[in-house]
């Protein structure tokens, strides 16, 4: 059996996003959170990384929102962890809500590395779990997409002087803004009483991000569905190397009523062509 760690935290009123709940990035810092307390447990402190030059880096991440949360929610954060053979820890966590209700699943990657070597923590179990099977191909070679140009700021990184992977996040939800303010036209939530929830996805990241660079950010449509889509988009540099990739589902919602609901015509119809 494989040893959980708890530890609660409460949500606030500038966790809430445009859509009056919780922001998605809220639940990826409440887990960083929960992992750094759990590395604390094996000896691997933010204080004693930071005095023996070690970095945390961030890796893949498999997420599903599974019930809203608003300010002021104590939630607990479950985590465990297992060492892959490549010295990768694979995370697995799950976020409660105050009423017990699974809030959030959170499946990710990431490691401890010192002078370009990762570090093998023996003391943490060896996986005896099947991680998530991505499902992210590449982007099909006449796909149309959208491209954004975006500017890293320093000032999103960390303490190990990288991007945290909710820093990541905010990079591919800027790019889903400017596909739709381009493309689909945000008064058209106003218009036709419907938003879209980000219901889950899988990050990968290829190679690290810096801060302080420009990328470009591409978007399209992988599918379409009556009462929902799958995003998808790719970080590259300028010249062109892929550097992180995402694949969300993102649910229509009637904003009055806040449930599910078709697809507004409207919708589909300005974004087709962007459909893989």
């Amino acid at each position: 059996m494989s040893q959980i760690f708890r530890k609660n935290l409460i949500t606030r009123n500038f966790d809430l996003d445009w859509n009056r709940h919780v922001t998605s990035r809220t639940y990826e810092k409440f887990g960083y959170d929960a992992r750094c307390d759990v590395l604390k447990e094996f000896g691997y402190s933010i204080e004693q990384m930071l005095n023996s030059n070690v970095r945390y880096l961030p890796g893949s991440t498999y997420v599903r929102f599974l019930d809203q949360q608003f300010a002021d929610s104590e939630v607990t954060v479950e985590s465990e962890v297992f060492r892959m053979d490549t010295g990768l820890l694979l995370w697995k966590q799950n976020i409660f809500g105050p009423n017990g209700k699974k809030a959030c699943e959170l499946e990710t990657t990431s490691s401890l590395v010192q002078d370009d070597k990762i570090i093998q923590i023996l003391k943490i179990q060896e996986i005896n779990v099947t991680p998530h099977k991505f499902t992210i191909h590449p982007k099909p070679t006449k796909q149309n997409t959208v491209e954004h140009d975006y500017y890293i700021p320093f000032s999103d990184m960390n303490c190990f002087w990288n991007l945290p992977s909710d820093a990541i996040w905010k990079i591919f939800e800027e790019g889903r803004f400017l596909f739709f303010k381009e493309i689909v036209d945000l008064s058209l939530i106003q218009e036709t009483d419907a938003t879209t929830f980000f219901m889950g996805g899988e990050i990968l990241i290829h190679k690290q991000l810096e801060p302080g660079s420009h990328v470009k950010i591409l978007s399209w449509i992988e599918s379409f569905e009556k009462i929902r889509f799958y995003f998808r988009q790719d970080i590259v540099d300028l010249n062109g190397n892929l550097l992180a990739s995402m694949k969300d589902e993102q649910l229509f919602v009637s904003l009055s009523k806040s449930r599910p609901r078709k697809a507004p015509e409207a919708f589909f119809n300005k974004i087709e062509r962007f459909i893989e």
